[in-house]
Formats: structure tokens, sequence, C-alpha cells
């Protein structure tokens, strides 16, 4: 009696997950049909893009000071330091990033798809190479060297988003052809 109860109660389970995940796919199939009564939010994804663009020169220059002085640090601790202090300039980064993927709508995301995978692509690198900044300002034997190579790793990085995101905001921005004649 106690196993038909349970297999009962699970079949009960599984029926009311697949009358929820149909009502859900119905709303949303209704909402797309209707959309005079969503109402409109307001754009914000060029204001978001242009803010992760200005992150990325702020945080380049950064790099760029890092690079040049990491040779003639005197001691592993001021580099140590430095590795340090770049990993927690480069912790708001995934914040911005997702900031900006969220302001963009579905249509936005959908024109720029092949971009923005490569900035997604882009992000992943800024997270691993947090990740070493975070590791090299926790080692006390770190070598000038070491912190050049990650800062020269990082520049390459932050170029290639910085190039992609000027792409993706060139490519929001210019105006769709429309086979509407005027004349």
């Amino acid at each position: 009696m106690l196993r038909i109860r349970r297999v009962e109660d699970s079949r009960g389970h599984v029926r009311r997950i697949a009358t929820l995940w149909g009502l859900a796919a119905l709303t949303v199939a209704g909402a797309s049909f209707n959309p005079g009564t969503m109402p409109l939010r307001s754009d914000e994804s060029r204001v978001e893009l242009a803010k992760l663009g200005q992150e990325y020169g702020d945080l380049h220059q950064w790099v760029v000071a890092i690079a040049a002085t990491s040779d003639t640090l005197p001691t592993a601790e001021r580099a140590r330091v430095l590795a340090d202090q770049l990993a927690r300039l480069m912790r708001p980064l995934e914040k911005d990033f997702e900031r900006t993927t969220a302001s963009l709508s579905t249509t936005q995301l959908e024109s720029i798809l092949p971009l923005w995978e490569r900035m997604a692509f882009a992000h992943a690198g800024f997270v691993l190479l947090q990740e070493q900044a975070a590791e090299l300002g926790g080692d006390p034997a770190l070598e000038p060297a070491e912190l050049r190579q990650l800062a020269d790793e990082l520049s390459a990085v932050l170029d290639f988003a910085a190039e992609v995101q000027q792409m993706v905001m060139e490519q929001l921005t210019t105006p769709i052809p429309t086979p509407i004649r005027l004349s």
C-alpha cells in the first residue's frame, strides 16, 4: 500500500510540474503575441556599454603603469602589493559585465550575439586573470617578471574586450535599413 501511494504521489508531482511548465510556456507565448500590453523599458544598454568601455580604459591605465614599473621594483613585497591591487581593481568587471548584459534587450542580444559571445570569452579571461592576480598578491616570493607577464596578458585581454565593445556600440547605433521609401 505504501509503495502504491509513493508512485501515485510521484505521478502527481510530475503532473504538477508539467502543468506549471505548460502554463509558463503559454504565458510566454501569449506575451510575445501581444506586445502592446508589455510596458516599454528604458534603453540603458548604450549607457551601460559606455560605462563598461570606461572601466576597460581605467583598468588599462593601471595595467600600463604596472607593466612599466614592474621591471624596476626593488622587492618582491612591492610586486605582491601591486598584484593584490590589480586583483581588487579587476573585481568590479564581472558585475559590470552582468549589469551590461542585463541592460540589453533580447532583440539587441540577438543582433549582436557573435560579438557578445566574444565579449563573454574576454570576461572569462578576466576572471581567470583576476584569480591569478589574487594568487600572486598572496605569494611572498613573487618575482616582478611574473607580475609583468600578468600585466601583459591582461593588457591583451583588455585590448580585445575594448575592441569588441566598440564594435557592439557601433552595431547597436547603426540604423537598421528598412524597405520603406520616403520619396
